[in-house]
């Protein structure tokens, strides 16, 4: 048997499938050598320890189907190397704390996914300014987009998937002059893009799937000279104004380089999988 103390070391801990595992042991978390943590498939998990000030190399935190997880600490401030945090599959956690959020300075990815009963997301998202790619799929109970998006200056990714309370863009994105890549999937009250989305300078991509009441595209579209690749699928109007030739949002989208209008190619994944994260995430230099 591994004693803790044994574990001064350590540079990556997986925990996965135990399913008795109620708290974590005191101590397993006191190696300053922690770059990775990844903790999947402990359904009676429902707590992370309180002190967590200890992990000053962590970079990466994964937590994945743990169903009894109810919240995080506020101590969560104290993982300054972190640079990405996926949360997936954990339908008791109801906010992510205020505190241990704005305190991860060093976040460059956030992945929140299949979490069905969460309410709210941190206010102090806004202080993550090396924020690169944000990730919000399947959370049914989401409020809304935090403000202070327009604080997130690094942003060049930001994918939307089945929520349906997403019924308009944050105002704040309009100000973020590094977005490269934007899908909204499957938000079924999203009726129109705002009149400002023409000031995405930077978007090269952009993603539109089954958004069925979004029926045109404002004004202003074919000033993104920079829009390199577009995909409208599942919106039928949408689909149909944007038709080759004279229909009425050709012209808006006619000088982009590669576009795909119509039904889908392939399937789009299922949210009981269990594989893991199901979006993909586009990079651009």
């Amino acid at each position: 048997m591994v004693l803790i103390a044994d574990l001064r070391l350590l540079s990556v801990l997986i925990l996965d499938k135990i399913p008795d595992l109620v708290s974590l042991p005191e101590g397993l978390f006191a190696s300053a050598s922690l770059s990775s943590i990844k903790i999947l498939s402990c359904p009676k998990l429902h707590s992370m320890p309180l002190e967590m000030q200890n992990l000053s190399s962590l970079k990466s935190l994964t937590i994945r189907w743990c169903k009894e997880l109810s919240s995080l600490p506020q101590s969560l401030q104290n993982l300054t190397a972190l640079e990405s945090l996926e949360i997936s599959n954990c339908n008791c956690l109801i906010s992510l704390p205020d505190c241990g959020i704005g305190g991860l300075g060093s976040l460059r990815t956030l992945s929140i996914e299949n979490c069905s009963n969460l309410t709210s997301l941190s206010s102090s998202l806004e202080l993550l300014t090396l924020l690169e790619h944000v990730t919000i799929m399947y959370c049914p109970n989401l409020g809304s987009f935090p403000a202070g998006v327009q604080h997130l200056s690094s942003l060049r990714s930001l994918i939307i998937l089945s929520c349906p309370w997403f019924d308009s863009l944050p105002e704040g994105l309009q100000k973020v002059r590094t977005l490269h890549c934007l899908e909204i999937s499957s938000c079924p009250n999203l009726t129109a893009l705002p009149e400002w989305f023409k000031d995405l300078h930077s978007l090269r991509s952009l993603t539109i799937y089954d958004c069925p009441n979004l029926t045109l595209l404002p004004l202003g579209f074919n000033l993104l000279t920079k829009l390199q690749h577009l995909s409208i699928q599942e919106c039928p109007e949408l689909q149909e104004r944007c038709i080759q030739g004279s229909r009425e949002d050709w012209l808006k989208i006619a000088h982009v380089p590669h576009k795909y209008i119509g039904p889908p190619q392939v399937k789009r994944p299922r949210k009981e999988s269990t594989s893991g994260s199901s979006s993909v995430q586009a990079s651009f230099q």
